[in-house]
């Protein structure tokens, strides 16, 4: 005979209870009925029955009594529809995490390392708010191999540099555009300096070519003091106060500022961004990251358009 106990048995015992068991306990629970139960989950009244009878026998105590037509929960049947919810509860959570990983809910994102610190936060943030379900893994490097990347399938979605400009004029195409700075420390005194001491990128980036040649058009000797691929090692040797470099404007961090005419120095140039997909990466999500950062960028070329607007004059 089975025992008559208000407590549930032992968590092995739980733990090795089968999901279809306890979806069909649940349905007699909340219908009151074997009948009501079958129409839930699609299955024949007797069995549910045999479904009943064989957890019941697995716990080994009564989980229902009999009222009229009808049945109603004992004492151990409600301690078993609470852990039978929760339990059920956590698999349609698991379902649904593996079902969106296998739509792929991760995207790859590239981006220059000049660029990450001034805008890969408010890019984050937004498509958090925005997808929190959607995994964003973020790949730093230059431009060139960003777009190896991408046509060789390793990433989804980039931010590049599209384009440089010798002049303050924007370059065209792109979707945002700003312009390129000497940049240095706000109390330093390298500026001054001649010749100028600098810190610049290898050959192979084009803000080199651009920077140079505007020291060369303005007749302003110069020495190259460092050397860096990367945003981390140009703020680096700024921050020594023993050269400037020619970086994105909008990408200085406080403490470092631009300097340019006024303190005699030559305008370098413009550059642009552009956000560009891969070629094996066509699906409905990647194509919506992809225009939650135009949409950004968009919306941040013109509030920095206004501002130069707004302090020229």
């Amino acid at each position: 005979m089975l025992e008559r106990a208000h407590s549930l048995p032992s968590s092995a015992v739980l733990l090795g209870l089968e999901n279809s068991l306890l979806r069909s306990f649940q349905a007699v629970a909340d219908t009151g009925t074997f009948v009501g139960a079958a129409r839930v989950v699609h299955r024949t009244p007797s069995a549910i029955s045999m479904q009943m009878k064989k957890l019941e026998r697995q716990i080994g105590q009564r989980i229902f009594a009999p009222k009229g037509r009808s049945v109603v929960l004992t004492p151990t049947g409600e301690a078993l529809l609470t852990y039978a919810r929760r339990v059920s509860g956590i698999a349609e959570e698991v379902m649904v995490r593996l079902n969106r990983l296998s739509h792929g809910s991760k995207v790859r994102l590239g981006i220059p390392h000049d660029y990450a610190a001034a805008f890969l936060p408010p890019i984050l943030k937004e498509l958090a708010e925005a997808s929190p379900e959607v995994e964003v893994d973020v790949t730093c490097n230059v431009t060139n191999a960003l777009l190896q990347m991408l046509d060789s399938g390793e990433l989804d979605v980039a931010v590049v540099t599209a384009g440089i400009a010798d002049s303050l004029a924007l370059t065209d195409g792109g979707i945002y555009h700003d312009r390129l700075a000497w940049a240095g420390l706000a109390d330093g005194l390298a500026h001054r300096q001649r010749p100028l001491p600098i810190s610049i990128a290898p050959l192979t980036c084009p803000w080199r070519r651009v920077a140079i040649d505007a020291l060369d058009g303005a007749c302003i000797p110069y020495r190259v003091v460092h050397t860096s691929n990367s945003f981390a090692g140009q703020i680096a040797s700024i921050l020594t106060g023993e050269a400037i470099s020619p970086l994105p404007l909008a990408t200085l961090p406080p403490g470092i500022v631009p300097f340019g005419l006024e303190h005699g120095l030559p305008p370098i140039g413009s550059y642009s961004l552009d956000v560009k997909r891969s070629p094996h990466a066509p699906g409905v999500l990647v194509s919506a990251v992809a225009d939650h950062i135009r949409t950004y960028f968009d919306v941040a070329s013109r509030n920095a358009a206004a501002l130069d607007v707004y302090q020229s004059g």
